[in-house]
């Protein structure tokens, strides 16, 4: 682990100036997925907790994340240096309305609360007992994410040559997104896929669970899954049906909702035919690489310039596991984790990041950008976990 100071960035010269352009590609595979244009807000429920509900001091160091070697400290300080920035400083106070698919509470209220009759001891130690998922039962449930925090590093994303990492660059020093990163916060397994995963994951899991209750060949929504798992009653098989509706509502969410909504992804689908492969997956690698696919989506959506429109402002979605990246933020930059994060009582010091502390409260569904940005200041030293 190590700080980076304005002195080491005098070698990055290209971010103090406002005159560059910007560059075309961007520094991972773009999604085929079409961008989604201005999104209009509907009446979905989860849509709706998931957005933020915002429409809207310096000099402070960070402390660690992770703990990092010498060696390793060399070879990051090259890595930061960027080919230039996204989006120029005029953009850095634009704001939009940000939302996520996510649905962590959600997804746990239908879980624990919802199902009739409830979950079986085993159904329940299922998820209680998992390595990877049983640390997002652990987390406070606030219906509510707080995404400017995320929105303020997006606009601050530099272009570089790193294809498994993004970086983000705060009043001239950098903050990176990494796989690191992903796992130290979220507790995730971020080991290697397994051989078979190679492409989409197509020779991993079976279709035979799926195609059980669901017309063989049709389209399987995220409500499609949520429906059949409400009226299935304690069928044998609704341990993996719940499965399937904890990772499509969780892990992979997908951007469009509704009757014009995809499907759930394919390897999903068959993953939950095997719940070992579920328990063993990494599903940390997951999640992160679809989390960089989103940066890279945005960055080639917006293109360099935000258009704002004070009275419909524009919706933009992330979709799958986004916590690290919302988080991100609030524990690299020590004003803004001083004012808006707070350690929860009583939790286990084995359990990662997202587990350990949580948002202050708040009369207000999100914190409005114009205070994320006054809480910002100039801070010039930030983290950089090695």
């Amino acid at each position: 682990t190590f700080f980076c100071s304005v002195d080491d960035l005098q070698k990055m010269a290209r971010f103090k100036n406002r005159n560059y352009g910007l560059r075309e590609e961007s520094p991972s595979e773009m999604m085929e997925e079409e961008d989604p244009q201005t999104v209009e807000e509907d009446d979905n429920e989860e849509e709706a907790e998931n957005s933020d509900g915002s429409e809207d001091s310096g000099g402070n160091t960070s402390h660690p994340l992770g703990d990092g070697s010498d060696s390793e400290s060399s070879d990051e300080i090259e890595a930061m240096q960027p080919l230039q920035m996204y989006f120029p400083p005029s953009e850095y106070k634009k704001k939009i309305k940000i939302s996520t698919r996510c649905y962590i509470a959600g997804a746990l209220e239908t879980l624990l609360s919802d199902l009739n009759p409830p979950l079986t001891k085993r159904e329940r130690s299922w998820f209680e007992t998992h390595p990877q998922f049983k640390h997002i039962l652990h987390m406070l449930r606030d219906k509510n994410h707080k995404l400017q925090g995320m929105w303020m590093l997006l606009l601050r994303t530099a272009c570089t040559e790193k294809e498994k990492e993004a970086w983000f660059v705060v009043n001239g020093v950098p903050i990176r997104y990494s796989i690191k990163e992903h796992a130290l916060i979220s507790g995730l397994d971020c080991h290697n896929y397994p051989v078979e995963f190679a492409g989409s994951g197509s020779q991993m899991g079976k279709m035979d669970f799926v195609d059980k209750y669901f017309k063989k060949g049709s389209k399987i929504r995220y409500q499609d899954v949520k429906a059949k798992l409400l009226e299935m009653g304690a069928a044998r098989d609704r341990l993996n049906m719940a499965v399937l509706f904890f990772l499509s509502s969780i892990i992979k969410g997908l951007v469009k909702t509704g009757k014009e909504a995809p499907s759930v992804d394919p390897f999903l689908l068959r993953a939950v035919n095997d719940l070992e492969l579920c328990r063993t997956f990494p599903w940390g690698r997951l999640s992160f690489d679809h989390t960089l696919e989103q940066i890279a989506h945005t960055m080639n959506h917006f293109g360099g310039f935000v258009k704002e429109n004070v009275k419909n402002p524009v919706l933009w979605p992330i979709s799958g596991f986004c916590i690290p990246l919302e988080l991100l933020a609030f524990e690299a930059i020590a004003p803004l984790r001083m004012k808006f994060r707070v350690p929860v009582p009583g939790a286990d010091e084995g359990c990662p990041r997202m587990c350990r502390s949580k948002f202050t409260s708040s009369e207000m569904k999100g914190f409005p950008f114009e205070q994320i940005n006054a809480e910002l200041g100039t801070t010039k030293v930030c983290l950089i976990v090695g």
